[in-house]
Order: structure tokens, then C-alpha cells, then sequence
């Protein structure tokens, strides 16, 4: 059997047609140089058709780089907000071929926190704090050592770090606006943050609604959390009513799932009687019959561009401390 010769950066440069350097440059991305769209295109090609794989750990050596960043986070891996922000995170390393380095221990002590320690010992080149609030010392902790970093949270409201924030008022003024072309005037909300204007969503939609002119009627409100739960305080909403809403806006997708739930086996028809809308992102809202409206978080944008910040800030480029990011109201058949 003949043995596997490593492919290496010389048969990429020969097949292309290029210099060495030209592919080293072309394939780590480096800044400052500027080469031929064509040529680039010419060392890609040449790349894929001889299945050329980097020597990262070479590479890392070579730049004095770890070739990873850190993803700290106290949140569920499995949860579908978590996974999407990452698929956006994801595809801004894979093209620099960068790696992600998970730390999902508390930290106390700015010292021994173990993303870093993962910097100091040269594991990772920066840190994306993701949907989690580092406090300002720990910032300034950071920013002191030269560590790169950028947060993912709307609670994070350091001014001086870098932060990707994202903004729902445009897209619940969307919502209402189309339910009001629609003739929908009284307008109920489920969710477990009625009441509580610390709750986003919930002082989002009161807010968004005053400023419209809608009616704000207590007895169109239900609070109930998304759980099997909702099932029994929806059915006893609605069996207490001699008269429906226009529409029910929804503090998750889950209770809005379990209301068309309730609404088909009960008979009422979606949206010719009640129209329903959700806030939240899920992958099946699409899937629902009537398909779920949602007023949807931009998830995968929250992780690209966290990871672009990160990487402008690890390369020395100019890029604000502030990105924010809109909602969007994605009309589907049940409203």
C-alpha cells in the first residue's frame, strides 16, 4: 500500500502557481497584504483539490497564536438560543481556522478564573462571554492584562467594553402594526413576566402598546410560565370567557404552541377568530399548523458578530464598542 504523503504548503503554491509566501498569506488571512482576487481564488481552488490541511500546531508556533478563543457561559448547551449563537460564532472561526475552547465554571477570583488562566498559559487568544454579565472589576481585570474580550448580553451595560446588545421595539411596533391593519384592537398576553417591568418582553410589548394606543385590559393577561402548567391556565382563560381577544402575543414560543394546541382541539380557527403571535426564536415555529408568528431575537448575527469584533480587536483594527442588533417580526399564517 502506498504511503500517505503529507500534502504541505509548497504543493499548494506549485499547483496555484504562486509564491509560498502568496499561500501563507492567503490562507491565514493576514492584514496588511493585499492580493489579487483572482490569485486568492487560485490558492483556494488549489487548496481544496489537494485536501491541504494546515499544521496548526506549526502554525501556532509560527504566529504565536493558540489558533482557539473561549466561550464562557453558564447556560444550558442544549438550548436552541445557545446553539444558534454558536453556529454564528462558528462560522467566523472555521474559515480562520480557529478552534473554540469551552469554560463553563463560575468565577469568583479574577486571578484564577479559568478562561484566564487558558489565556495566560497560551490556550486561547480571546474570550466571548456569552449570554453571561462579567462585573466591571473583572472587565477591568481583563482590559488590564491586554486579555481581548466581548460580551453577549442586553443586561451588560458596562460603557468602555466591547458588546453585542440587540433591540425588540422595532419589531414588536411591526407585530402590532400589522394586527392592527388587520382590525385587531384588544390584544391579550400570556407569559410569566406580566406585571414585572425588569421583564423585557413584557414591558416591551405594555410600553409598545401605550405608545399605540392600544387598550392595556388586565383581564386579557394571563400570567403563566412555559411549561406543562400553561396547558391548565390557558384552558381555564378561555372557559371563563364570554368574549375572545383579536389576538394573544405570547412571552415564548412554547406557550404559543401550546395555545394553537388548545385552539384546535377546542374549534376556535387561527387566525380568522385569533390571531397569535410569539416572541422568541425556534426552529419550530415554521413547523406549527398554523405556522407561528414570532417576533424572533437575531441569534446567529449576536455570534457573528461577537466573533468579527473579537477577531478586529485580537488583529489591532479599529471597531466600536457597541453593536446592536434588531428583532425582526416574521409574519407566518397564525396571525
Amino acid at each position: 500500500m502506498e504511503k500517505y504523503r503529507h500534502v504541505s504548503s509548497k504543493d499548494v503554491a506549485r499547483e496555484a502557481g504562486v509564491s509560498q509566501a502568496t499561500v501563507s498569506y492567503v490562507l491565514n488571512d493576514v492584514p496588511g497584504i493585499k492580493i489579487k482576487p483572482e490569485t486568492r481564488q487560485a490558492v483556494l481552488e488549489a487548496a481544496k483539490k489537494l485536501n491541504y490541511l494546515p499544521n496548526l500546531s506549526a502554525r501556532s508556533m509560527r504566529l504565536k497564536k493558540s489558533m482557539s478563543i473561549a466561550v464562557v457561559s453558564d447556560k444550558n448547551v442544549s438550548n436552541y438560543g445557545f446553539i444558534k449563537i454558536l453556529e454564528g460564532i462558528k462560522d467566523v472561526m472555521i474559515p480562520r481556522d480557529y478552534s473554540i475552547t469551552f469554560s463553563f465554571s463560575k468565577f469568583q477570583d479574577n486571578e484564577t478564573a479559568q478562561h484566564v488562566q487558558y489565556f495566560l498559559s497560551n490556550r486561547i487568544d480571546g474570550i466571548i462571554f456569552l449570554l453571561v454579565n462579567p462585573s466591571k472589576e473583572h472587565c477591568q481585570y481583563l482590559a488590564s492584562k491586554h486579555i481581548p474580550f466581548v460580551v453577549i448580553s442586553h443586561q451588560f451595560q458596562e460603557d468602555g467594553f466591547h458588546r453585542i446588545k440587540n433591540d425588540m421595539e422595532s419589531a414588536v411596533r411591526e407585530a402590532l402594526t400589522d394586527l392592527r391593519s388587520k382590525g385587531r384592537e384588544t390584544i391579550g398576553f400570556f407569559g410569566n413576566g406580566i406585571g414585572n417591568f425588569a421583564d423585557r418582553r413584557y414591558a416591551t410589548f405594555h410600553k409598545t402598546m401605550e405608545e399605540m394606543n392600544f387598550r392595556l385590559d388586565p383581564a386579557q393577561m394571563v400570567k403563566m410560565s412555559d411549561s406543562e402548567e400553561a396547558e391548565s391556565a390557558i384552558a381555564q382563560f378561555f372557559n371563563n370567557r364570554s368574549s375572545l381577544p383579536d389576538a394573544i402575543i405570547c412571552e415564548a414560543p412554547g406557550i404559543g404552541f401550546r395555545l394553537l394546541r388548545y385552539l384546535a382541539k377546542t374549534g376556535i380557527r387561527v387566525p380568522e377568530t385569533l390571531s397569535v403571535t410569539a416572541f422568541g426564536t425556534s426552529k419550530f415555529s415554521p413547523l406549527t399548523y398554523p405556522a407561528l408568528s414570532a417576533i424572533e431575537s437575531p441569534l446567529y448575527q449576536m455570534g457573528y458578530s461577537a466573533a468579527e469584533m473579537l477577531f478586529n480587536i485580537m488583529n489591532g483594527k479599529p471597531t466600536d464598542n457597541l453593536v446592536v442588533l434588531k428583532w425582526q417580526y416574521v409574519k407566518r399564517e397564525s396571525s
